[in-house]
């Protein structure tokens, strides 16, 4: 269901206040960076669970916005209610690393993708499985109905964030008390995940991106493989 926005925010406003939850910073970062959402999705994790066993923000949620006429931008709020899984020794600092992920993908599919974008949030939780750039999520069956492709590929943002490289980068939040990090998500081939296992992914993202230069299609999940 879409929600008020006004209300929404005080109630994350509240529960930062009350628990800590760091999706009212998450949110307000958010609008610095892209504005207000064209609209805001709930996609709450099940409702008798005790918040202090949830893998996600009891407020998790969507962010949409409107990119250009052929795809969403959808953004998750509330996926970095929890470090990730040994994330804390990976990284040497004692925070650990929380993420939030974003999408690109058509309008006609955004309750698909919001299914996908919880269930992408809770795995880390849900697995014990540090995941970062680089790494590949295979999902088991299409990422959406009628698409070939099964396999997520997690990238940094660097077509939504201009500041990708700076000190003060959009797709990530750095305070005393949390580091977190926006993941992009990129639906990908079998074969393409194949590829990737041959080559490297530096490599992999090198030949995958140069392919978006030319020709920009991630959001479309009836693209044609690239191998």
């Amino acid at each position: 269901m879409t929600i008020d926005s006004v209300s929404f925010i005080k109630s994350l406003v509240a529960a930062r206040e009350q628990s800590g939850d760091p999706a009212a910073t998450v949110f307000e970062h958010y609008l610095r960076w892209k504005g207000p959402p064209q609209h805001l999705v709930r996609q709450p994790p099940p409702a008798d669970a005790p918040p202090g066993t949830l893998p996600v923000s009891p407020w998790f949620s969507v962010l949409t916005y409107r990119q250009n006429p052929l795809y969403q931008t959808y953004c998750t709020l509330g996926a970095s209610y929890r470090p990730i899984p040994h994330s804390a020794a990976g990284i040497g600092d004692a925070r650990g690393v929380r993420h939030e992920y974003l999408i690109h993908a058509p309008e006609d599919h955004e309750a698909a993708v919001c299914e996908l974008l919880l269930l992408v949030s809770e795995y880390p939780q849900l697995h014990g499985r540090e995941i970062g750039v680089g790494f590949v999520l295979p999902i088991g069956e299409p990422v959406v109905a009628g698409s070939g492709m099964e396999y997520l590929y997690c990238s940094l943002p660097f077509l939504d964030d201009q500041r990708l490289y700076q000190a003060d980068a959009f797709s990530r939040i750095d305070r005393p008390e949390v580091l977190i990090q926006v993941i992009w998500l990129v639906p990908i081939y079998r074969s393409e995940y194949l590829h990737l296992r041959t080559i490297g992914s530096i490599a992999f993202e090198e030949w995958l991106f140069e392919h978006h230069r030319r020709r920009y299609d991630a959001y479309a999940f009836d693209r044609l493989p690239l191998i």
